[in-house]
């Protein structure tokens, strides 16, 4: 048998043998993978839960701090100290497009040194509609930094119920809730029987989006169950851009009535009302370093012969990007009141996605 006879009886066979292998009964061809895709309708990190047309976010943050803590004056016990602390949260953030409108849940727990683990948010928003616990609606913005001194009335988180309409036009915006006077994660009660309600109502009306930045008017009322210990407030702020890399903050605030809504952490010290004002300014030097600095001053109306008095606070800070999503912060603090006075050196690092 020649070379020709043995090349063609071997393509043949192989031929032949295809044929046969084709027919025989096997496993079915596995299904195709159904990958991950990217969802790009309400931002970046958004990706499709495979198999719905819900859009999924995972967010969190990790900080590690250390801090040096120097207090002085008569009226303060506490001692100089070196203090460590770590913290983080996590937050899982589902959007899906209805008729309704976006139809979005959110959750998020956080933990920290001092507290254990905490349901800091959980809501369900449809449209404009928020109910759960939640920020309150009113304007909590403070000073920049690690201690941003907010003020104490909008600076709220409770279980409720808002409202935000933000297409007004022309950056328009207003909003209003209604939550728990209580921080209480599970089931706070606003009224029972025999008893008045205990609640905050909250609202604020606004314009962003400008291109000298934005400007909201928000005010809070609380009602307590038992004693005169109501608070109403009301605060104006406006966020600016002077220049290029250049942001400015101002707001000014006024509460009226419970110790001032504790304002200052001093309860039963008879303060009837205080006024808020502060200026901060943050100013971006590089694109990896910004620097900012913030002053507050307190002026309270207390009762005959109380020890409250005026108060004032101010911090100075660095924010360096190391690397995308860790940045290295520094900040000192100064505060003065009465007798005492503290002052506070932190340096932290935050990793965010």
């Amino acid at each position: 048998m020649n070379m020709k006879t043995l090349l063609g009886t071997a393509a043949g066979l192989m031929v032949a043998t295809g044929a046969y292998a084709a027919d025989l009964p096997g496993d079915a061809a596995p299904a195709a993978v159904d990958y991950v895709k990217v969802c790009d309708a309400y931002g970046a990190g958004f990706f499709y839960i495979p198999g719905t047309e819900t859009c999924l976010r995972v967010k969190g943050r990790v900080r590690a701090s250390v801090a040096y803590n120097n207090y002085g004056g008569s009226a303060n016990t506490n001692v100089d100290n070196v203090a460590l602390r770590a913290d983080a949260y996590v937050g899982f953030d589902a959007r899906t497009a209805s008729d309704l409108g976006m139809v979005r849940s959110y959750f998020e727990i956080e933990t920290n040194s001092t507290n254990g683990i905490n349901l800091s948010q959980a809501f369900i928003q449809v449209g404009y509609v928020t109910v759960g616990r939640q920020d309150d609606v009113a304007d909590g913005d403070g000073l920049y930094g690690i201690n941003d001194s907010t003020w104490g009335p909008g600076d709220y988180t409770a279980v409720g119920a808002s409202a935000l309409v933000d297409n007004l036009g022309g950056g328009f915006f207003i909003g209003a809730g209604f939550y728990s006077n209580s921080d209480s994660i599970s089931r706070p009660t606003v009224w029972q029987t025999g008893q008045e309600a205990g609640y905050q109502a909250s609202g604020i009306v606004g314009i962003t989006g400008q291109s000298w930045g934005s400007f909201d008017v928000s005010g809070v009322y609380r009602t307590f169950d038992k004693g005169d210990n109501d608070i109403y407030g009301v605060k104006a702020t406006a966020n600016l851009k002077l220049i290029d890399k250049l942001s400015l903050r101002a707001w000014a605030a006024y509460t009226k009535g419970g110790d001032a809504g504790n304002l200052l952490n001093q309860a039963g010290f008879g303060i009837k009302n205080a006024v808020d004002l502060a200026l901060a300014a943050s100013y971006q030097v590089t694109d990896p370093l910004a620097v900012y600095a913030g002053v507050r001053y307190t002026m309270v109306d207390a009762s005959a012969g109380s020890k409250a008095d005026d108060f004032l606070y101010g911090n100075l800070g660095v924010d360096y990007k190391l690397a995308e999503g860790l940045n290295l912060q520094g900040e000192v603090d100064y505060g003065r009141q009465n007798d005492w006075s503290d002052f506070t050196a932190v340096t932290r690092l935050v990793r965010v996605w």
